[in-house]
């Protein structure tokens, strides 16, 4: 009864501790739009109404305040010069918009013709809107462990591409975010249009242009020698040693520890962006795993995050094409 007990013991100290970590990197992610392969070069315009707004009689808390299109166009081109995604980027510096058509019109066909000849570009793209909803709120200020008077905005930014010689735009794309401005003495309304009318260029960007995410994945640690061993390997990001180890507990080791170890190895031929391997791994874990355990579940998880990441790099691959 005695030896019983301690075996029992022992296997519930071996389960403890194994644990499931995090391993975090950075992935090129695509865009929501496909440019067409011709488009090499891009204009930037400001096509937004001139700001005719007394800021001395607008209230922080319950605000709509129209953005700079002046700031918001030059910091859109910067952004995209930046990511070096098409070969030239080319800032037009006068307002495009005339009070001859009304804030929702696009820009007309005409002027696109004539704006994308002028910049010798092969699409145009426009700032169309950028606003502000303001209303009343507080910030957390962690340095004094309080919080403090805040206005908060809901930023939206309203962007369009055209191409020439066609009726419509290309595209476009609407995206808000939030941004927060603590209520200071020396905050003026002129600050905060300067703010939000920077910070709407870069609200679309990663609807426009492949851009770089955090990625969390899970891994098996912990329960026997090389799987410590292993774990410590993957924090000094030497994968190639973890992925000998793993190998070694898939060819040698039943059950759980084969099953665990085939999970790893997935995760590490991910990582190698090796998508056949790495679902090849998983689905040799899902077979050695028992249907109601919790590590199935974190299996079918995994098979999700692998199935979307391939939909993404196939449209990705499509993206990227302008490069080879």
């Amino acid at each position: 009864m005695k030896k019983l007990f301690w075996i029992i013991s022992v296997m519930f100290l071996l389960q403890a501790c194994t644990t499931v970590q995090s391993v975090y990197f950075e992935r090129l992610q695509p865009a929501d739009v496909n440019f067409p392969a011709q488009i090499r070069s891009v204009g930037v315009v400001n096509n937004m109404p001139p700001v005719h707004q007394d800021y001395k009689d607008v209230d922080y808390t319950s605000a709509s305040l129209e953005g700079d299109g002046d700031i918001a166009a030059e910091n859109l081109a910067q952004e995209l010069a930046a990511v070096d995604y098409f070969d030239q980027v080319v800032l037009y510096d006068k307002r495009v918009r005339k009070s001859a058509y009304p804030l929702e019109q696009p820009i007309p066909k005409e002027t696109v013709d004539e704006l994308i000849r002028l910049l010798d570009v092969d699409m145009l793209l426009s700032m169309e809107r950028v606003n502000v909803v303001l209303k009343d709120s507080t910030m957390f200020i962690p340095e004094l462990y309080t919080f403090v008077p805040a206005a908060e905005g809901v930023v939206t930014s309203v962007v369009r591409a055209y191409l020439k010689q066609q009726e419509k735009p290309l595209f476009s794309i609407q995206k808000t975010d939030t941004l927060c401005w603590e209520i200071v003495q020396d905050l003026t309304f002129g600050d905060i249009v300067k703010d939000f009318s920077e910070y709407a260029a870069s609200i679309p960007m990663q609807y426009l242009l492949p851009y770089w995410k955090e990625e969390e994945r899970r891994y098996f640690d912990g329960g026997n020698v090389n799987m410590r061993d292993a774990g410590v390997c993957v924090r000094e990001q030497n994968w190639e040693e973890a992925c000998r180890l793993w190998k070694e507990l898939y060819d040698t080791k039943k059950g759980k520890t084969k099953m665990r170890a085939a999970y790893n190895l997935a995760v590490y031929y991910e990582l190698q962006n090796d998508f056949v391997h790495a679902k090849e791994c998983l689905a040799a874990a899902q077979a050695l795993a028992s249907e109601d355990s919790w590590e199935m579940q974190l299996i079918l998880l995994y098979q999700l995050q692998l199935e979307e990441q391939t939909r993404r790099n196939q449209r990705l691959n499509v993206q990227m094409k302008r490069f080879e």
